[in-house]
């Protein structure tokens, strides 16, 4: 698979792909190496080479007639940092703010990776938002919770108001958090976080989060499907969460132990959570337990779940992202317009 582009919808394609071979066979389907399916070489030192042709970025966009964007540090000794988007609209002022962590099972991708990047100026201009998008540590070389903290560090960062367009455009008293897969797990546990941070995050104030076919673990570690797919989550997993843990334990499982006491806080703050799905997904079992999990908590939280499709749609198809738009404006009324 020579074509980067052509990879990265690979990877978003995984869950149907296992899915295709296990109903084309009654035969238990040929195991795949992990790291050769990600095109990633284990080194000795636990790090990982992520094989960079595989893997393409794009600069920000400085000529759109959709959103502007641009890149600003978030903290140099951790080589993070945000790219920023701006929907291109006159009199774009006290924009709600959407703070943003991608996917890539922890260990890949990024936001300058071009399905995300041009996910998320399409977010920027339909949802008439400032877009704050967390370039994060990754897995192996940083396990969680680095990704969290990062994101929580974009949120004081937010609140700092440390950049131009974020003091000119943006209105941190109406900010969501939005990830997808993996992000949609960070940004679950950075609000976790953040509920209790209420005081110290002003005048930023938090009103949900958007939690967009999330990369959790459920009541049991396997997945819907054995064979090739428990092979890579097996790896994903071990390779994410910080070492010797298993997965009893938060991260990996946000019911575990019957869940965070901080849900009663973000249940408090009146926070609306909106999860996004499709039966088609290979954890969307995993998405509807921690749906009904928290509907059973209390927490004000709503479901867009449809059936058909594949892990990774909303960002791939532009025809499944205005539904997410769609769903995203009818939560969070009257934070975020058309």
């Amino acid at each position: 698979m020579k074509n980067p582009t052509k990879l990265l919808v690979f990877l978003f394609l995984i869950a149907s792909l296992v899915s295709i071979q296990i109903t084309l066979s009654n035969a238990q389907p040929p195991l795949i190496d992990p790291y050769a399916f990600f095109h990633i070489i284990p080194n000795p030192d636990g790090s990982i080479t992520r094989i960079k042709e595989f893997y393409p970025i794009v600069p920000p966009n400085t000529s759109s007639n959709i959103a502007f964007s641009r890149d600003v540090p978030l903290n140099p000794a951790k080589k993070t940092w945000i790219r920023l988007y701006l929907p291109n609209k006159s009199n774009d002022y006290n924009l709600p703010i959407v703070v943003f962590a991608h996917g890539g099972q922890f260990i890949l991708l990024s936001t300058a990776t071009p399905q995300f990047d041009s996910f998320l100026s399409n977010t920027a201009n339909q949802l008439h938002v400032l877009v704050v998008s967390v370039e994060y540590r990754l897995a192996p070389e940083h396990r969680l919770p680095a990704a969290y903290d990062d994101v929580l560090d974009a949120l004081y960062w937010v609140k700092d108001k440390k950049d131009e367009w974020v003091r000119k455009y943006g209105d941190a008293s109406k900010c969501i958090l939005m990830g997808e897969s993996a992000g949609g797990n960070i940004v679950y546990n950075v609000g976790l976080r953040a509920s209790v941070l209420t005081r110290e995050l002003r005048p930023l104030v938090i009103r949900g989060l958007v939690l967009i076919q999330p990369f959790f673990g459920g009541s049991s570690p396997k997945s819907a499907n054995d064979g090739n797919f428990q092979a890579v989550d097996d790896l994903l997993w071990h390779m994410s969460l910080p070492i010797g843990a298993n997965w009893n334990n938060p991260y990996f499982n946000p019911m575990y132990g019957g869940g965070s006491h901080n849900l009663d806080r973000i249940k408090g703050l009146g926070w609306r959570i909106a999860i996004a799905g499709c039966d088609g997904d290979f954890i969307f079992y995993r998405q509807l337990e921690v749906f009904k999990f928290l509907e059973r908590r209390g927490v004000n939280v709503t479901g867009n779940f449809t059936r058909g499709f594949y892990h990774g749609v909303f960002i791939g198809d532009a025809t499944k992202a205005q539904q997410l738009y769609q769903f995203v404006r009818g939560v969070f009324s009257p934070y975020v317009t058309s």
